[in-house]
């Protein structure tokens, strides 16, 4: 009996000394909950700051310190992104996928931050366009809707309408000369 423990001593001892000089692998790091950037749809500066902006398909990042920093808290996708003046965005595009499985509806239409990106606001033809191109001409905004092929035009909002409304009447602008537009969707 106490042999056998003696060789089953030895034999954990030499079993031991026996193991790799390599230290253990440390465990896996856990997968960040944030998707990063994902692809990139636009860029912009901020003239207030002279931050610039990338607009992705998980949301909106600042470039600092050659990093991408988070802004805010959406992770929606940020499509047509375009900086309209100091600290005002506009864009378009998707929700967050959690957001489109809670029942909100695939396209974003045209939203709007007036404080740099940190909160959205929704201006006009929620549900029902995605405008993959925006463009910003003095007091107009320009999209390209890709659901409908349709370039619309709206007025952005001025000091002299009332706190919270958004922009005017939404109309397709004709693409061809001689075309007339369409009327305007429903809902």
């Amino acid at each position: 009996m106490i042999k056998n423990c003696a060789v089953a001593l030895a034999l954990a001892i030499g079993l031991t000394a026996c193991g790799s000089d390599n230290p253990a692998p440390e465990p896996a790091a856990q997968p960040s909950s944030d998707p990063g950037v994902g692809h990139v749809h636009g860029l912009g500066v901020d003239p207030a700051t002279g931050k610039t902006y990338v607009a992705g398909h998980f949301g909106l990042f600042t470039l600092e310190n050659k990093k991408l920093l988070r802004v805010g808290d959406r992770d929606a996708d940020h499509m047509g992104f375009t900086v309209a003046g100091p600290k005002t965005f506009y864009a378009s595009g998707h929700p967050a996928e959690a957001d489109i499985t809670a029942g909100q509806a695939p396209h974003l239409g045209l939203i709007r931050s007036t404080d740099s990106g940190l909160t959205w606001e929704q201006v006009a033809l929620a549900g029902k366009a995605d405008f993959h191109a925006l463009q910003v001409a003095g007091a107009t905004v320009y999209g390209y809707d890709s659901q409908t092929g349709q370039i619309w035009r709206g007025k952005e909002p001025t000091s002299s309408r009332p706190p919270g409304s958004t922009c005017s009447i939404w109309l397709p602008v004709p693409t061809h000369p001689t075309a007339s537009s369409p009327p305007p969707p429903t809902g």
